[in-house]
């Protein structure tokens, strides 16, 4: 057996997201600000002579140990582009809740990606990981680089952005029900518009302006789970500088200045799975 190489698969929490027309292939075009969060899955990756590609799952979130799992497609589609003759065992310590808005499953298939393109030095360009990246979800692209982007279209434009995020601390607030982005989805009419004035958040110079950020999920989500509202409250009495659903839901983040005060908010809600982390900056 070769060397086990592990990886950190990292989460994302959406600085708003704005919701705009439908597409021809019936995807809704979004407007987001991606940031990647230092709370991660744990992916070991060890070549075999089998052949095969075995992937075996564990850790606090149960997840499929077969080609449901975006680990396994996400090896197979290097397997079958990149004619790998031997095999690799996956092993996946599961921390991301799924179905949470924190693209966990996304953020797995990227590292997978990234992982077989180093351990196999096929030198895969850029460009051409991202496109095998949206082959698996729309998503998936923005954990090849992370950091933090602005994303649109279907979440595949993506655009880095040069902000200092670094003194934030987030709390992640897991609600104990997960959300399908196909049923939130289906809350938004056609006649939605199809431009947003967005130069506002691409001339960022070194800070964000948390005001200017929305989620348009969150009155959807909130109507059917009042948890979020009580969320809500409970950070922004605490001093959140800026409180939001991430993605689709179910996850609720609350951003802070001071620790402290991350802490102190954190010991209100921790009836609830809750964490404190730090956004990523990547070079």
């Amino acid at each position: 057996m070769s060397q086990i190489k592990t990886f950190k698969s990292y989460a994302k929490v959406n600085l708003g997201l704005k919701v705009l027309d439908l597409l021809p292939d019936n995807y809704h075009s979004i407007f987001t600000i991606i940031q990647e969060i230092d709370f991660y899955d744990i992916i070991d990756i060890q070549r075999n002579n089998d052949n095969k590609i075995n992937l075996f799952c564990d850790g606090a979130v149960k997840v499929p140990s077969d080609k449901n799992n975006l680990c396994y497609q996400a090896a197979e589609l290097i397997f079958k582009n990149y004619n790998i003759t031997s095999g690799i065992n996956i092993s996946l310590t599961k921390k991301i809740p799924i179905g949470a808005g924190l693209g966990g499953g996304s953020s797995n298939a990227a590292t997978i990606l990234c992982g077989l393109n180093e351990i196999f030095k096929l030198n895969i360009s850029h460009q051409e990981i991202s496109e095998l990246a949206l082959l698996l979800g729309c998503d998936v692209p923005f954990f090849i680089n992370g950091g933090t982007q602005i994303s649109e279209g279907k979440g595949e434009i993506l655009t880095p952005l040069n902000v200092n995020i670094s003194q934030y601390n987030y709390l992640l607030v897991f609600p104990p029900f997960n959300i399908s982005t196909k049923w939130a989805y289906s809350f938004f009419k056609k006649d939605l518009p199809n431009t947003f004035d967005s130069d506002k958040f691409r001339s960022f110079q070194g800070r964000l302006d948390w005001k200017l950020f929305e989620n348009d999920f969150e009155n959807i989500i909130k109507s059917t789970y009042p948890e979020v509202v009580e969320i809500r409250r409970i950070m922004e009495m605490y001093s959140s500088v800026f409180v939001s659903l991430s993605g689709s839901g179910s996850t609720m983040f609350g951003v802070f200045e001071d620790f402290l005060k991350a802490d102190i908010a954190y010991q209100q809600l921790k009836n609830y799975n809750c964490h404190i982390v730090k956004p990523l900056k990547r070079n």
